[in-house]
């Protein structure tokens, strides 16, 4: 298929769409359609339709809207596109769009972007945690204990860290507080006290 190079748009009035794409409207979209149909792949040639349909409100720009989302790579830049005209009619020129990439302007400044920019300035580390062993020491005066810490996990504890007189101790409340266990408690204490006997 041969394309008539009188029929497709010029270059100048491309870029010129491309820097004012608010400019697009009836008469520029069966160019833009063309080119488009012509050149599948030309992405600014996509974008530009779109805005084109966008502008005159055409009931295919939805349609055409989720099609360009998904074959046009720079997706801000069709952001940019989609959205320069509507951000200028409301007086806020946040964002200037042109042909090439380097001419952006500005973006404003988010609410509480210096608090950002020093959290990351400052680079924070999460320390990481002891090993285990180091949770589980547990010093424990006799004058404020309870009854009710007196657990076997607390004994256990006592006899990781080599306290076996107190870890004796915990076994022999138990032992008085759940007498259906108190062969289990024995073993235990007798058990231990070999221990401290062999040391």
């Amino acid at each position: 298929m041969t394309v008539d190079k009188s029929d497709i748009m010029k270059r100048d009035d491309f870029i010129s769409y491309l820097k004012h794409p608010e400019r697009l409207d009836e008469k520029s979209l069966p160019d833009i359609k063309e080119l488009v149909q012509h050149y599948p792949y030309f992405q600014a040639a996509r974008m530009l339709y779109i805005r084109n349909l966008k502008n005159t409100d055409d009931l295919s720009y939805h349609a055409e809207l989720k099609k360009g989302a998904i074959n046009v790579p720079d997706r801000v830049r069709l952001e940019q596109i989609m959205n320069k005209a509507a951000s200028e009619k409301n007086g806020q020129s946040t964002v200037t769009v042109v042909a090439d990439d380097a001419n952006i302007e500005s973006v404003p400044q988010l609410k509480h972007h210096d608090l950002i920019d020093s959290f990351i300035t400052a680079n924070p580390h999460i320390k990481p945690v002891g090993e285990v062993s180091d949770v589980e020491t547990v010093v424990l005066d006799n004058t404020n204990v309870t009854d009710s810490i007196f657990t076997e996990s607390l004994a256990k504890i006592y006899i990781k860290q080599g306290q076996y007189d107190k870890a004796i101790r915990i076994f022999e409340k138990l032992n008085l507080k759940y007498p259906e266990k108190s062969s289990y408690f024995a073993d235990q204490i007798r058990f231990l006290k070999k221990i401290i006997e062999n040391r």
